[in-house]
């Protein structure tokens, strides 16, 4: 098996692994996803229900179901298609609505690079200039 075969499995197995948690009538139960994890919940839990998602993204995406085998419980749980929406964070949801919509980035004139990419070079051009005229002076 080539090496890169070899690290790419690896790697989708690590971001594709289930962890449980908890104890009792209550489990958190984390996957890469919101299907894979109510998949396995309901897979090993006798009825399952729901009662919280919480999602992160740090190195890859990551979902965690709470859910619980107690009809107490069962009872004040939220709708589970609610749960199957991705939660967006209020400040990130009035970022989106404050920022104008995205344009088409501007290209030079070589059709190479984007403007602002382009300003970047000339910046660090006029610095390197810069620092030879000190130094041949």
């Amino acid at each position: 098996m080539p090496l890169g075969q070899g690290i790419g499995e690896l790697w989708d197995a690590l971001r594709d692994r289930v962890e449980v948690s908890g104890i009792g009538p209550e489990y958190q139960v984390t996957a890469g996803s919101f299907d894979t994890a109510l998949a396995y919940a309901r897979e090993r839990f006798d009825e399952p229900v729901v009662l919280g998602r919480q999602d992160r993204a740090r190195w890859w995406p990551r979902v965690t179901l709470t859910v619980s085998t107690d009809p107490a419980r069962a009872a004040a749980a939220p709708p589970l298609a609610e749960l199957a929406a991705p939660v967006v964070p209020a400040q990130r949801r009035r970022h989106e609505q404050e920022r104008e919509p995205e344009t088409e980035p501007a290209v030079d004139r070589a059709g190479a690079l984007p403007s602002s990419l382009e300003a970047i070079f000339a910046h660090q051009e006029e610095q390197r200039a810069a620092r030879r005229r000190r130094t041949d002076a």
